[in-house]
């Protein structure tokens, strides 16, 4: 998607160069709208990404990505005003899943905390706690999500929320009890992808390097086909797994690992957002959708 507009760019530039008097055409405009507008969005400006998306999908009706992106930024605005007042607990709850995978897909992580603080305190959840403490360490803000993990009684956690917490203790260098976490984690084969993810995680903050090479390895094989390479793109640039990819001919090869299941039809999409260590996907198998009923088509 960058690359394209990127070479597009560059194509204008170079014309420009060659002949100094041809005007830029609705092609070139398109592009610049587009760029504009995701720099719009990048600043939180919904309403200004809107209307520079909706001219660069005019001055470009041909080009699927923004007419996508348009109908997708379109979409969040609705939901945005609608879960203000939602107050059935299904509909808030699915439309919450679907706004902040928006979220995370464009890096929006302020907005995501804003939205999952709003949840946690109207639903307050084991499941929307874990959101929020997810929110939070994409935001490196670690202290906040052990503390709101730590406030979590028996009963409400889950393996989700234990696993969180270990990796916001090892953050804080508090190893010994990441690792008391970690020994009671569930066994890897009870575990979907996203929660193996976020095992390999703790295990490399804790430095048990070889589990989790394991345990990453094992979350590749059980992914589907059509999300395995989002979770490696992630691997690759998450910063808990920095000594795995320290030694770069190991993790190259781990990166090779292919995915052992068959592609089921609820996972036909490329992921459900930028971060893949999702609750939903470790214990249902399942996605939250994105705002136009999809999964979220890859950044």
């Amino acid at each position: 998607m960058r690359i394209g507009i990127l070479s597009l760019m560059l194509l204008a530039g170079f014309s420009a160069v060659a002949c100094p008097t041809t005007w830029a055409g609705p092609t070139d405009d398109a592009a610049r709208s587009f760029t504009e507008g995701k720099a719009l969005l990048a600043k939180g400006d919904f309403d200004g990404a809107l209307k520079l998306y909706a001219a660069a999908a005019k001055a470009d009706p041909k080009n699927e990505e923004y007419r996508q992106q348009h109908a997708l930024l379109r979409r969040a605005i609705k939901m945005r005003q609608e879960i203000q007042d939602e107050k059935d607990a299904a509909k808030l709850e699915s439309t919450a899943l679907a706004l902040r995978a928006f979220y995370y897909e464009h890096d929006l992580y302020s907005q995501a905390l804003d939205l999952d603080k709003s949840v946690h305190v109207k639903r307050g959840t084991s499941e929307a706690a874990a959101r929020m403490a997810e929110t939070q360490l994409q935001l490196d803000m670690n202290a906040d999500a052990a503390a709101l993990l730590s406030g979590l009684s028996d009963s409400q956690a889950t393996p989700q929320t234990r696993l969180l917490l270990g990796i916001a203790l090892a953050r804080l260098g508090r190893h010994e009890d990441a690792r008391a976490l970690a020994r009671k984690s569930p066994k890897p084969d009870d575990l979907g992808p996203g929660l193996l993810f976020d095992l390999a995680r703790l295990h490399a903050l804790i430095g048990d390097r070889d589990k989790a090479t394991a345990v990453l390895i094992r979350c590749f094989e059980s992914t589907p086909p059509s999300r395995l390479e989002t979770f490696k793109a992630y691997a690759k640039q998450c910063k808990d797994l920095g000594t795995l990819a320290a030694s770069a001919a190991e993790f190259d090869h781990l990166m090779r690992t292919q995915s052992k299941v068959k592609e089921s039809a609820c996972s036909s999409g490329t992921d459900c957002g930028k971060c893949p260590s999702k609750a939903s996907c470790g214990s249902k198998d399942t996605k939250p959708a994105t705002p136009e009923g999809k999964d979220a088509p890859k950044k």
